[in-house]
């Protein structure tokens, strides 16, 4: 088997695993156990001969020790602590790397002492998204957009003295990878509405700032405590993920894996507990959303392998991007078929923010709008591919047909007649399609990016994936054009030195 044609086998199982366990569970309350067949998906995960043991053990054995560990010390999770399954594992794999690189841990010191010097870098963009000033914005963003915990940290890395493949790893630790639930501007927001001061206001910012990288695991404890986690002892699951994945930390640092590889890759877990649990569970109890989420990932699977047949995936990333762009066209083609745009919904989404501002000034959380921002892009992303040439893509990604008769021949969406009076369910589809706005993770699609990501990581492990510099031709830059002056994404580069 090529590596080509492990990659997509790769990303369709474990799409696939993730779909069929939502539809068998759907109307069951969430047990762990239910998420097994996607984690054996993940066991049998081969490394082909020209690819690193070690860069995909990084991805798989966090998956696998993630699993083991949880259901070790409970049978489910709560809703609320869905949220922080994922979050877990790039805290704990940065502090075994301060441990094994004093290099490193010397360059985060440096950084630290440079957040404590960016007064008006902290100060000027805590107050623009307390103040909603770039619109919807995406939180925990893998590009320095405007808003994003990314750009503000690109700005003040920019100023520190450190060697670049360590800019790269603390960047990546806060992209692609998770450090911690900690969100910038959220404790600014929260201080200033108590005490009304701005000054103390950005310095308990720039404290929570410091603490989450000079203890990223006591940041994260807290954070979890403070948010109301009771599902399981957080502190035990630290200790076991800690002593069991050490190993595989130093496997990989010792191999030549690029430490920003290494902070990034273990975090890629929420299959279990997030996207196979509570939330997808009570979505697709809706046979409408069920059929949504079946139909879409279906376009990506045949999309997915017409491309392989035609040898037209020439490498691992190849994949992540025509699933992403197939589920991307079935989704506009379903807003489209009741008369909906991208456009519409953002222009909804943007007023809707500017109210929320007004209505909870002091009690909001700067990362609600992050799938908001990812739905938007997403939606978009799928008109541009739908649009004939030369506006858009003619109905194709990578020069491949996008079929979308999985989504127009799906029996439910077909008869939408099922759900209102027959001659006025007008909008049934779309209005369903909206109920993924909070949750598209699955729809995006997660899965096969993931697997794209970590075939992709372990042919060049040497090579810093994350932090990425591109134009993400974002959906709210066509509603805020000079959003764009605020972006670090497409000079990301220039900040590393």
């Amino acid at each position: 088997m090529s590596l080509i044609e492990k990659t997509v086998n790769d990303a369709i199982a474990a799409q696939n695993a993730a779909v069929d366990a939502i539809r068998i569970h759907r109307y069951e309350d969430f047990l762990l156990e239910h998420a097994r067949p996607y984690v054996e998906v993940i066991r049998k995960m081969e490394c082909a001969s020209e690819q690193s043991k070690e860069a995909i053990d990084l991805y798989q054995q966090s998956l696998l020790l993630h699993y083991d560990i949880l259901t070790s010390l409970t049978d489910t999770v709560t809703p609320l602590d869905t949220a922080f399954l994922e979050w877990q594992q790039t805290p704990i794999v940065l502090e075994i790397m301060y441990e094994l690189d004093r290099d490193f841990r010397g360059a985060v010191e440096t950084f630290i002492e440079t957040i404590d010097e960016a007064d008006d870098i902290i100060g000027i963009e805590a107050t623009r998204v307390h103040n909603g000033f770039y619109g919807v914005i995406s939180a925990s963003d893998f590009a320095a957009i405007p808003g994003s915990v990314f750009n503000v940290l690109a700005r003040i890395i920019e100023r520190a003295p450190i060697e670049k493949k360590y800019k790269q790893t603390i960047l990546a630790a806060k992209s692609w990878g998770l450090n911690g639930i900690y969100v910038f501007g959220d404790t600014y927001t929260r201080v200033l509405g108590s005490t009304g001061n701005v000054a103390e206001a950005i310095e308990e910012e720039k404290k929570a700032l410091k603490l989450n990288w000079d203890k990223p695991v006591q940041s994260m404890l807290q954070l979890m405590g403070e948010l109301g986690h009771t599902s399981y002892d957080r502190f035990r699951y630290f200790d076991l993920y800690r002593e069991k994945f050490r190993g595989y930390v130093e496997s990989a640092y010792d191999s030549g894996v690029h430490p920003a590889n290494i902070v990034m890759l273990p975090t890629h877990v929420g299959d279990i507990g997030h996207h196979i649990g509570s939330s997808y569970y009570k979505l697709c109890r809706d046979d409408m959303c069920m059929a949504i989420l079946e139909s879409v990932s279906k376009v990506a699977e045949n999309t997915l392998k017409t491309a392989l047949s035609e040898g037209k995936i020439k490498n691992p990333f190849d994949v992540g991007y025509i699933a992403t762009g197939a589920c991307a066209s079935a989704t506009a083609d379903i807003l489209a078929w009741d008369g909906f745009t991208p456009d519409y919904i953002q222009d909804m989404m943007q007023k809707r923010f500017r109210n929320f501002i007004l209505t909870h000034p002091f009690d909001r959380s700067m990362v609600g709008e992050l799938h908001v921002n990812d739905f938007l892009d997403f939606i978009t992303r799928g008109e541009r591919v739908n649009a004939p040439k030369p506006r858009g893509d003619g109905g194709k990604v990578a020069g491949i047909p996008i079929d979308l008769s999985p989504v127009r021949d799906h029996p439910e969406l077909k008869h939408p007649e099922a759900y209102a009076y027959p001659f006025t369910a007008i909008t049934v589809r779309a209005t369903a399609l909206l109920r993924f706005i909070d949750q598209p993770c699955l729809l995006a699609p997660e899965p096969p990016s993931i697997a794209a990501m970590v075939n992709a990581i372990a042919l060049n492990p040497e090579v810093a994936l994350a932090p990425v510099q591109m134009c993400k031709n974002c959906a709210t830059s066509r509603y805020l054009p000079a959003k764009c002056d605020y972006c670090m994404s497409p000079k990301v580069n220039s900040v590393l030195g």
